[in-house]
């Protein structure tokens, strides 16, 4: 069985150690940081971003650890004569343990989240896909949108 839940203060450090896994999986090679260095600061980033509401960290769960999560900062946009407070979703750090996948439990833990975005009335939710991962997010009815440009100003680091 699989429960989908908001994470709490105490899955903090698990999903750390998850994000760890994460990206040594998409970028293989030797970590610039020691494992404890970055345990240590990416549980404080988390829990800052939990304190101050800014990010939402959904899991899902399965034989007693957190097998997949999603993480999804609030960014609110400049108030307009018609609507004074709005935001978008940015949805990232989308992760399923290797054992897990293919058992649809990714896609269900999107639709959580989708529904939660409606909830909170947010405008939008956006997301920058791997190419592994873009027909995953298009069958969640995310589409290609024109509208939104994006200029490098930083090389990304894997």
């Amino acid at each position: 069985m699989v429960t989908y839940r908001v994470a709490v203060e105490g899955d903090l450090a698990e999903l750390a150690a998850m994000r760890w896994e994460f990206r040594l999986e998409e970028a293989p090679g030797t970590p610039v940081h020691d494992r404890e260095s970055f345990l240590s600061t990416c549980e404080a980033f988390l829990r800052q971003g939990l304190h101050e509401g800014r990010w939402t960290y959904w899991t899902a769960e399965a034989d007693g650890g957190i097998v997949c999560h999603i993480f999804v900062q609030r960014v609110a946009k400049v108030p307009k004569p018609n609507r004074l407070e709005a935001a978008i979703g940015y949805m990232t750090n989308v992760y399923t343990r290797p054992g897990y996948r293919s058992r649809g439990i990714g896609t269900q833990l999107v639709q959580r989240v989708l529904q939660w975005a409606d909830e909170q009335d947010l405008e939008s939710m956006i997301v920058w896909p791997s190419a592994a991962s873009l027909h995953f997010y298009e069958r969640a009815g995310f589409r290609s949108d024109s509208k939104i440009l994006e200029r490098e100003v930083r090389p990304y680091v894997t």
